[in-house]
């Protein structure tokens, strides 16, 4: 009996081999999106983060404070200033159009009132449309505003004869000693790429699952795919999946060999557990699409579920929002996401690089998902015989 399997399995994996090189969607769905993907990414968080984006700044005070500021607000990382606006009109216009994310506006006797210590106003205004980069500029131009309160202020309070040790306690009481843990470069990609990429990988593995074998139910060549495998429905899945399961996985170490080999990025523990990371992850999406499918043996239908799914996991994964700060009633569907257990096991082992057996609990989790195809064997196997559902 095992050897009728192992027969059907091969016959079936001939078949799909076949049918792999007879249309370009297949190698655009798994080689060249993600190597699109890579590429992209990872050229576009080269440096960790955007650096020295383009702002614009309102001097009316036109004083030596105000041209001191701007220096100052130029030499910080990820702000520099491409033009001079005349007023607040021409501005707001070219941050509109995307020409600077943000800018600056120094009003009349901006230098007088700060040196008679009368609060001037410093406004600044952020196109937050674009969150990273707004989020960035409002820190530096925060960041130097205070600088530039507390360097005037020093230099009230030395000519007013005030020690100069007790100056800089005057000026900031509390000082703040910060250090990032796993990521002290406060790197973007180190906090994203490892976990959009492998979102991306999700993704496309549900997508071609699901479309591999609906693209038999639409072309009513199920029965044929079915006899190939001597009428065995885990011998037609197993044949037919078996390809994408490894091309998959291959990508996927590719993706953790430019993650922590080319870019660097923090590795705290053996790189073997994030190989199994991606090859669980792989397998237990591929289990998901092929529920999806069982679920709804209809193509169009099936991958609108399997992107629903997909785009859903990048919310649930845990990266952009922590998970433990979601209302209860959204926290518990994070675990029906297999992306949520790849990034705890990432956390876990390439960030923090504690001891494995914290992280078997996601690897049960990610293993666990293979059972779902089970719950649809014989819904999948009688629409493939029986071609009972619509293909339009």
């Amino acid at each position: 009996m095992l050897n009728n399997i192992f027969i059907s399995i091969t016959n079936t994996l001939k078949r799909e081999l076949k049918r792999m090189i007879s249309r370009p969607i297949y190698f655009i769905g798994t080689v060249v999106i993600m190597a699109f993907c890579y590429v992209f990414f990872l050229t576009f968080f080269d440096e960790g983060q955007p650096n020295k984006m383009p702002i614009g700044v309102i001097d009316l005070d036109n004083s030596s404070l105000s041209r001191k500021f701007i220096r100052n607000l130029e030499a910080t990382q990820q702000v520099k200033v491409v033009m001079r606006p005349e007023s607040y009109t021409e501005a707001r216009e070219q941050m509109q159009n995307g020409s600077i994310y943000a800018f600056v506006e120094i009003n009349h006797d901006f230098a007088k009132n700060v040196l008679s210590n009368r609060r001037p106003e410093l406004n600044f205004y952020i196109n937050d449309s674009y969150l990273i980069a707004g989020s960035l500029v409002f820190k530096d131009i925060s960041y130097m505003s205070l600088l530039t309160s507390g360097a005037v202020q020093r230099e009230v309070l030395r000519a007013k004869g005030v020690e100069e040790n007790r100056i800089m306690g005057i000026i900031q009481p509390i000082a703040l000693d910060t250090h990032l843990i796993g990521n002290p470069w406060a790197s973007y990609g180190t906090y994203l790429l490892n976990v959009l990429l492998p979102a991306v990988l999700q993704l496309m593995i549900l997508m071609m699952t699901v479309f591999v074998i609906g693209v038999e139910l639409k072309e009513r060549t199920s029965p044929a795919w079915l006899g190939n495998a001597g009428n065995s429905i885990f011998a037609a899945l197993t044949g037919k999946l078996l390809p994408y399961t490894v091309l998959f996985t291959i990508l996927g170490i590719i993706g953790n060999v430019l993650l922590y080999s080319y870019m660097r990025y923090p590795l705290n523990s053996g790189i073997g557990w994030m190989f199994l990371d991606t090859f669980l992850l792989v397998i237990s999406t591929q289990a998901i699409g092929i529920f999806l499918i069982g679920v709804t043996p209809v193509l169009r239908d099936g991958i609108t579920m399997a992107g629903f799914f997909g785009m859903l996991g990048v919310t649930f994964a845990g990266s952009t929002f922590p998970i433990e700060q979601m209302p209860y009633q959204i926290r518990i569907f994070s675990d029906l996401f297999p992306i949520h257990h790849y990034f705890n096991v990432y956390v876990d082992q390439a960030l923090n690089g504690i001891d494995i057996r914290y992280s078997i609990f996601s690897f049960l989790a990610l293993l666990s998902f293979i059972i779902l195809p089970l719950f649809v064997y014989n819904r999948l196997k009688k629409a493939a015989i029986n071609q009972n559902f619509p293909i339009k």
